[in-house]
């Protein structure tokens, strides 16, 4: 039997901004390894710019109850013009209007959304079952390196895994430590004092051995 993808219904609202800091972070970490998502995301892409476009005569007064099938619908019709390569129609802007301001106030996505840096896959430098991405931020203190890693096999127990930085001089920093806990997604932040352009690699170990790295 097939598994069902857990984050086969969050394109969606991802394109639209809905998702929390932690389920946005899980969600574009997956999109790293499952290309069937990553193509509905991309699919749906050019939604909030659609409805952007609507002229003034489609906002209309936010009605009580919406349709429990409204939004599904509208994304339907959005894919539907995306693959034509056509604009909005009519018989699109009529759909959204009844429910456009309830969308634009809710769903639309914030800055802080668009400006987070991109989480990049770190690659196996020796047989591991552990995923993770990492996200490094200049700040004012250094740099900061937001990672998400998990398990994508089965493992009976938890381990303690290190953050560790490499800076241009093949030097090791310490960056921090978690505990991975099987079946769970971590979400874990650390840093280091080096500036952006003073490292070479981020490294996730075990027992003071390098199992996942970013080379930069």
């Amino acid at each position: 039997m097939t598994p069902v993808d857990p984050f086969a219904q969050d394109d969606a609202v991802y394109v639209l901004g809905a998702l929390s800091a932690d389920e946005r972070a899980a969600f574009e970490a997956h999109l790293v390894t499952c290309p069937d998502c990553a193509e509905r995301v991309r699919e749906l892409a050019s939604m909030p710019a659609l409805l952007a476009g609507l002229p003034a005569s489609a906002y209309g007064d936010e009605p009580d109850d919406p349709p429990a099938n409204l939004l599904p619908h509208l994304l339907d019709r959005v894919r539907f013009e995306q693959r034509r390569r056509r604009w909005l129609t009519s018989g699109l802007a009529g759909l959204a209007a009844a429910c456009l301001v309830a969308l634009v106030v809710v769903l639309w996505p914030s800055s802080a959304a668009t400006s987070a840096p991109r989480p990049q896959a770190m690659s196996a430098v020796v047989d591991s079952p552990v995923h993770a991405t990492a996200a490094l931020s200049s700040v004012a203190w250094g740099t900061k390196i937001d990672l998400v890693c998990e398990y994508y096999t089965n493992v009976a127990r938890e381990w303690d895994y290190q953050l560790v930085v490499v800076d241009k001089h093949n030097v090791a920093h310490p960056a921090g430590s978690w505990k991975l806990v099987p079946g769970k997604v971590a979400h874990f932040t650390g840093g280091t004092a080096l500036s952006r352009d003073q490292i070479s690699k981020v490294q996730i170990t075990l027992a003071d051995r390098a199992i996942l790295q970013l080379t930069l």
